[in-house]
C-alpha cells in the first residue's frame, strides 16, 4: 500500500483541506492533485494544474464518531514506497525501475506521457518513487 516515506516538512510537502470525501477505491493509491478556487485539494489539475501528489492511507471525511479527517499532506518532493501506478492494484502492481512517471490532468499517474502531463518523479526501485513534481505541464517538444 503506497505511503510517504521521506519528506521535508519545510520544502517537500504542504497540508491542506480536502474538497470532497473520496471513495474507498481511492485508498492506498497515488494521485496527482491540484487546488480548487478555495485552496482545497482535489484529484486532478485544479485551477493552476498539478501541484503535488497524495496518498490516502485513511479515509478523509467522517471516519468515526466525532472525528473528521479534513486535511491531508500533499507531497511535492520526497519518496513514496510501495508505489504503484494509479490504475494498478495497491500492494500488487508496482512501478518500473528507471521509468519516469507523470500525472494526467485527471490525476492519474502512469509512466506514459500524454499532452498536458505533469512530471511527478521517477522509480529508482520498482516500488520506490522519488517525487519531484514539476508543476508546469511538459510540452511534447521537450521529450
Amino acid at each position: 500500500m503506497a505511503r510517504i516515506d521521506k519528506s521535508s516538512p519545510i520544502t517537500g510537502s504542504f497540508r491542506a483541506h480536502i474538497a470532497a470525501d473520496y471513495p474507498d477505491a481511492n485508498l492506498h493509491k497515488l494521485y496527482g492533485v491540484g487546488l480548487d478556487s478555495s485552496g482545497k485539494v482535489i484529484i486532478g489539475a485544479g485551477v493552476d494544474g498539478i501541484v503535488g501528489v497524495m496518498v490516502l492511507n485513511e479515509k478523509p471525511g467522517m471516519v468515526g464518531p466525532l472525528r473528521q479527517v479534513s486535511r491531508i499532506d500533499v507531497l511535492q518532493r520526497g519518496e513514496i514506497v510501495e508505489f504503484g501506478p494509479t490504475a494498478g492494484v495497491p500492494g500488487t502492481d508496482f512501478g518500473t525501475a528507471g521509468h519516469a512517471y507523470y500525472s494526467t490532468a485527471a490525476g492519474v499517474i502512469s509512466d506514459t506521457w500524454a499532452a498536458g502531463s505533469t512530471y511527478v518523479g521517477h522509480c529508482v526501485e520498482p516500488d520506490r518513487l522519488v517525487v519531484n513534481v514539476n508543476p508546469a505541464a511538459i510540452p511534447a517538444a521537450s521529450l
